[in-house]
């Protein structure tokens, strides 16, 4: 009896070791590696939806149908033609934190220093890629502020030819739904 005890106390211990030895090992991915070959552009126009769960707004135009959008505490704005099924556009104002559903295009870039070899200046990224699941057609950015949010990408993504690192451009294209926050 005392044998059995022993030996479960010594296999829980080995158990416990290994664990905390497995834990030790682990790391959260990174997306600020550079990632592997020349630079250029992957692929553009991959088409997206997004919730925007908390942003600002910084103008409204009624006549063009438009809305500028921005993060909390950001002053980068993103310009969005409002779509037919959003009907109360009148009811938002500047200032009005609202939830989101918009239409982006992603462009996805291997950039060295920010250059693109034909193109003249420096592209600006929006975020980089994290990780990606082509399994499910997953793709997770990280933006600069450290936030990520993963993204269903389309059929015919080129998510082989991606990476951690990469960069990615948005632009974006339309308000699909629109709703006050709070």
């Amino acid at each position: 009896m005392r044998i059995e005890a022993l030996s479960r106390l010594i296999s829980r211990s080995m158990l416990f070791a290994a664990a905390l030895v497995l834990a030790g090992c682990w790391t959260a991915p990174v997306a600020t590696i550079e990632p592997k070959g020349e630079s250029r552009l992957i692929q553009e126009g991959i088409a997206v939806t997004l919730v925007k769960d908390a942003a600002v707004v910084s103008s409204v135009d009624r006549g063009a149908r438009t809305i500028a959008l921005r993060a909390p505490g950001g002053t980068k704005t993103s310009t969005y033609k409002v779509g037919a099924k959003v009907s109360s556009l009148e009811d938002f104002k500047t200032g009005d934190v609202v939830q989101a559903t918009v239409a982006e295009e992603l462009a996805v870039y291997v950039l060295r220093d920010g250059h693109l070899p034909g193109v003249a200046g420096h592209v600006a990224a929006d975020a980089r890629v994290l990780m990606l699941d082509p399994s499910y057609r997953l793709l997770t950015l990280q933006y600069p502020d450290g936030e990520n949010e993963t993204v269903k990408v389309p059929v015919g993504t080129k998510l082989e030819q991606m990476e951690a690192g990469d960069s990615v451009v948005m632009r974006p294209v339309a308000v699909l739904a629109l709703r006050r926050k709070g």
